[in-house]
């Protein structure tokens, strides 16, 4: 199910079911790189082995299964195809690289040292 095509207070839930395994993918640098440098099929690949219990946990959610048992639903032929749909999913995508962007912000300024005087 795309993320779009959610509607309403479920939409609010499965967001905030979200958050937690797609942060975990998100803050993966290599994702970052994979994403913006190789083929998407590198990027399934990569997350499939190393990210497997949020993805497994994403693809649950937006299917409205739950995730022990949807995780044995997956077969090889299937989980690529779904992975490649999710990454396709503007609205997600959207949803989350915002969030990232977000997150990544830094200060501008420099530290500074507390120069006042010592208390007695």
């Amino acid at each position: 199910m795309k993320l779009s095509e959610i509607k309403g207070e479920k939409a609010l839930d499965m967001t905030a079911d979200l958050i937690e395994p797609a942060a975990m993918i998100m803050a993966d640098e290599k994702v970052k790189e994979i994403y913006y440098n190789q083929p998407k099929l590198k990027l399934v690949q990569y997350i499939i082995k190393k990210h497997k219990k949020s993805i497994i946990e994403i693809l649950a959610i937006l299917n409205e299964e739950n995730p022990k048992t949807y995780a044995e639903k997956i077969t090889l032929t299937t989980l690529p195809t779904v992975i490649i749909d999710l990454l396709n999913d503007e609205a997600l995508l959207s949803l989350f690289s915002s969030q990232s962007q977000i997150m990544e912000e830094t200060s501008s300024g420099s530290v500074t040292e507390n120069t006042g005087a010592k208390e007695k």
